[in-house]
């Protein structure tokens, strides 16, 4: 059966329930359920550990979801994991018909169209593709390539200084901005400084966020084992792990720590996600390894003639959809309190 027009409307539904949560290390899935033009129930997948969003729709939908058609931004599990597997509670509540966006590149999760369309249910598929793979852009990155997706984000003022001379803490951007930033940190699932950062702000790197219930794992580079342990990003607010001496970790030529082979770690530790915050030197690396998909930059209205510079690339020209120097292209930019808030993005590359 081919795709209707009613299909594209209650897909951009469910495009826009997979928006929500905070569900790394997992997909962002969005699910609608509906008989025809009639709505009946959505859902979306709040946190890891809780239930997928179809168990969602599932359940507020009740007898009601006999008979109708589910629409999937992802295609629906086929395994036990921490919650049982959702092509068979498609299957359980009698719906018709499954419509998804994507097929699941996770070949542990894979499986449940087929496990439907065995069940006797109609399939379609490919439904707003590009809709459902850019509202899960970083996890299915990260799922194709084998590293997590990394956003490397800065708050800086209007001139491109994100600390002062003589380094040291001092808040750059407002409140709305500090809280977007910690946003980030609950979309990514990890965030990651540099010990220098550690050293001169002492930061918690905690969400601070509603409803995030899973913590995102803070992560320091500490190659040398310089930092005492008492540092505040070590307290219980949060796992932490800190790639010191006692990591086996490859080195570049340089002598620095081959940071491809050091996410492809963390990703057989459960990352999907990870948000580099700095400082300027950890940025750098990053940048200049190749290995940054998206930057986020909290630009503050001031202008300060010196301090320490953020590394990146030009904002000379911030015309929405142009690409600017480095293979940069600017997809967003709003207004975020006081402060802006700019986005751009690379062409990201998936590893076959």
């Amino acid at each position: 059966m081919t795709e209707t027009t009613l299909d594209r409307q209650w897909m951009r539904r469910a495009v826009q329930q997979a928006a929500h949560g905070y569900p790394m290390p997992n997909p962002r899935v969005g699910c609608v359920l509906a008989q025809g033009a009639r709505f009946i129930s959505e859902g979306y997948h709040h946190h890891w550990g809780g239930p997928h969003a179809e168990a969602v729709a599932l359940v507020h939908a009740g007898d009601e979801a006999r008979g109708a058609t589910a629409y999937v931004t992802l295609e629906p599990c086929n395994h036990h994991g921490r919650t049982p597997p959702c092509a068979e509670a498609l299957i359980r509540a009698g719906v018709a018909r499954v419509v998804t966006g994507i097929t699941d590149p996770n070949p542990i999760a894979a499986g449940g169209l087929a496990r439907l369309r065995e069940a006797g249910i109609d399939v379609v598929t490919g439904v707003l593709t590009e809709a459902c793979e850019r509202v899960n852009l970083a996890w299915l990155t990260a799922v194709r390539r084998g590293w997590p997706f990394v956003t490397v984000k800065a708050a800086i003022t209007r001139d491109g200084f994100m600390a002062p001379v003589g380094g040291g803490q001092h808040w750059i951007t407002g409140r709305a901005a500090r809280s977007a930033g910690r946003r980030l940190r609950a979309e990514m699932g990890a965030v990651l400084v540099g010990r220098g950062t550690v050293e001169s702000d002492n930061p918690l790197l905690t969400a601070r966020t509603r409803n995030v219930v899973n913590p995102p794992v803070r992560i320091v580079l500490d190659p040398r084992g310089q930092l005492s342990g008492t540092e505040r990003v070590f307290g219980p607010n949060a796992p932490t792990w800190c790639v010191n001496t006692e990591w086996e970790v490859a080195r570049d030529e340089t002598g620095h720590l081959d940071l491809l082979a050091l996410l492809r770690q963390f990703y057989g530790r459960g990352l999907r996600g990870l948000l580099v915050e700095g400082g300027p030197t950890s940025i750098h690396h990053f940048l200049q390894a190749g290995l940054v998909d998206r930057i986020v930059l909290f630009i503050a209205p001031t202008m300060w003639g010196e301090g320490v510079p953020w590394t990146g690339i030009s904002l000379e020209d911030e015309a929405a959809g142009r690409t600017l120097p480095g293979g940069w292209t600017l997809t967003g930019s709003r207004s975020v309190g006081q402060d802006v808030m700019v986005e751009l993005d690379r062409q990201v590359q998936i590893a076959p």
